[in-house]
């Protein structure tokens, strides 16, 4: 078994690395075009999985003790 150690201080700029990682995604990324949607879709559903993977990152990290705040 492996233990990741994630610092308290880091994990605001884990979760805003991830923003932005997720944001450029939704900027850069030609899957819109190639699935015949417009940008304003991609990016909400873009911001959708942003949502949902920032809710269960936060949640397992509360659920190991982290306070989760800025």
């Amino acid at each position: 078994m492996r233990v990741i150690i994630i610092e308290e201080e880091r994990f605001t700029e884990i979760c805003e690395l991830m923003k932005l990682k997720c944001s450029e995604h939704a900027k850069n990324s030609n899957t819109p075009e190639r699935m015949g949607w417009s940008r304003e879709v991609w990016e909400a559903a873009m911001d959708e999985a942003h949502r949902t993977c920032h809710y269960y990152f936060v949640k397992w990290a509360q659920s190991h003790g982290a306070s989760c705040t800025k």
